[in-house]
């Protein structure tokens, strides 16, 4: 079943999450000035379904017809209709909105796919038969999930298990015989406030104490999931979409999950009590790593389509196309972005043929999204240099537009070479909204941050993505080292 927005708005107000914004207790997400705008977007999505065909496709796996985003991909045909439904998605965001029901579609998605051949083995036929379920539970409702997957940042010179209090990162209390107990928190749940479901899972193995391994899928109304948000980053009261394009629409809420004595039904676990195969599972046999460094290039590469038209429109309309020193500027956002285009035509090319799957090339998929990690905040820089202080004496709103006598010197002083002083304000508030607003300096940390601290991961590539590739590269050196003459005895 894919649903309309107006099932996605229902369900929400329906069974909303425990969510804590400025001290109380949010009573309707649908409408709390800092959710109703992403619950808007969300709704938008699954219209988009409606819309565009490209997003809805008969899925064998679920016997039904279902977003795209579900479709386990088992050729590389397949892989390039999810990569072109994903962008159709991300078109429609500008590249913005990374935490869409499609991320975590992706991943429930490749779970089921390696039931037997990975969850199966490692923990059990009871944990394969939960990834199977939970999967076509998700995709035959469509339901919205989101995900928390970071250990608060407490003490990260000890492993949690020696922390003062060992239940700030998420463990497990007790074992019953209708499922675990867990208490802890997660970080950064993006969604979460407006999420219907969530998939909890530590990222990397920060303790060797088994009772963190656990990964399991629940309501987020469920008994003891609460949520604290961060503050809203939505336009100020008076204002909208004119002097907020992007915050208007693309404001994602982040929080805080806290599991307060939570019980996780045994069914609704799949990885449980073995920490040795987290990174395992996450680089080198599911691969979880590839699948969602794969989406964040989808997601990055609609960006910085965005970003290379929002660079020429402000170069032209100031009359500065035609100095070297912008037009190089402009290039190297180009280059980002075809270098992003690139990256997703080779991962499909070059992907990795299993019996359950065809998944993106890893090496690629990952190099491209860490990369990224540094290109998506060097193109928001870029921005800052060529637009220099033209994107700071801006009309306070739109009203300054609606008195007569304001206006006439608005358009008299305000308006450019390139185009009258509506159009300049439009343009050089969308800009700031991208480099200057809250919501902006938001999705440009996000864009940093989001897979890890950025030294750790470009160092991954050579601990982890390349692990067992090192030595045909270091082959190609002592091949020339063999060729050397040695020194006579």
């Amino acid at each position: 079943m894919i649903r309309r927005g107006s099932d996605y708005v229902a369900s929400i107000r329906e069974r909303q999450p425990t969510v804590y914004y400025e001290g109380e207790v949010v009573r309707d997400i649908t409408t709390h000035p800092a959710f109703r705008i992403p619950v808007k977007t969300v709704a938008e999505y699954y219209d988009l379904h409606w819309k565009e065909e490209a997003l809805r496709t008969y899925n064998p796996d679920v016997g039904e017809e279902t977003s795209i985003t579900f479709l386990r991909p088992r050729t590389r045909e397949d892989l390039a209709r999810m990569r072109s439904g994903l962008v159709l998605i991300y078109d429609h965001y500008y590249g913005f909105f990374g935490r869409s029901p499609d991320y975590l579609n992706v991943w429930s998605m490749v779970f089921f796919a390696h039931a037997e051949d990975y969850f199966a083995k490692a923990f059990g036929s009871r944990f394969a038969e939960n990834a199977v379920n939970i999967y076509l539970e998700h995709a035959k409702n469509d339901l919205f999930y989101t995900h928390a997957i970071v250990a608060p940042m407490y003490d990260r010179s000890r492993p949690p298990s020696q922390w003062e209090n060992p239940y700030i990162q998420v463990r497990v209390v007790e074992e019953r015989p209708e499922g675990v107990v867990v208490r802890g928190a997660a970080m950064l749940s993006t969604a979460g406030p407006y999420a219907e479901m969530l998939w909890y899972l530590p990222n990397i193995k920060r303790d060797t104490d088994p009772k963190y391994a656990i990964f399991f899928s629940l309501p987020t109304n469920a008994r003891g999931v609460k949520f604290i948000a961060r503050r809203g980053f939505h336009p100020k009261e008076g204002f909208g979409e004119f002097e907020y394009p992007i915050s208007s629409r693309f404001e994602e809420s982040d929080a805080l999950l806290v599991l307060e004595d939570v019980l996780v039904p045994w069914d609704r676990i799949i990885f449980y009590g073995k920490p040795e195969e987290i990174e395992n599972f996450m680089w080198h046999s599911v691969r979880l790593r590839t699948w969602f460094n794969w989406h964040f290039v989808i997601q990055h590469y609609c960006r910085l389509k965005f970003l290379a038209g929002l660079s020429i429109a402000v170069a032209e309309a100031v009359g500065i196309n035609n100095y070297i020193n912008v037009q190089e500027k402009i290039g190297e956002i180009l280059i980002y972005m075809a270098l992003n285009e690139a990256a997703l035509i080779a991962a499909e090319e070059a992907g990795e043929q299993l019996d359950v799957i065809y998944r993106p090339n890893p090496y690629v998929s990952i190099a491209a999204s860490h990369f990224n990690m540094r290109a998506l905040p060097r193109a928001n820089e870029i921005l800052r240099l060529i637009s220099a202080g033209s994107s700071i004496p801006l009309p306070s709103s739109i009203r300054d537009f609606e008195n007569p006598e304001e206006r006439k010197l608005i358009e008299t002083y305000l308006a450019t070479k390139g185009m009258d002083a509506l159009e300049r304000a439009k343009l050089f508030n969308l800009l700031w909204d991208v480099i200057g607003s809250e919501a902006g300096i938001r999705y440009e940390q996000y864009d940093r941050f989001s897979r890890g601290d950025p030294t750790i991961r470009w160092a991954q590539m050579y601990t982890e993505v390349y692990k067992q590739r090192k030595d045909e590269y270091v082959k190609l050196v002592r091949e020339i080292m063999g060729h050397m003459p040695n020194p006579r005895a």
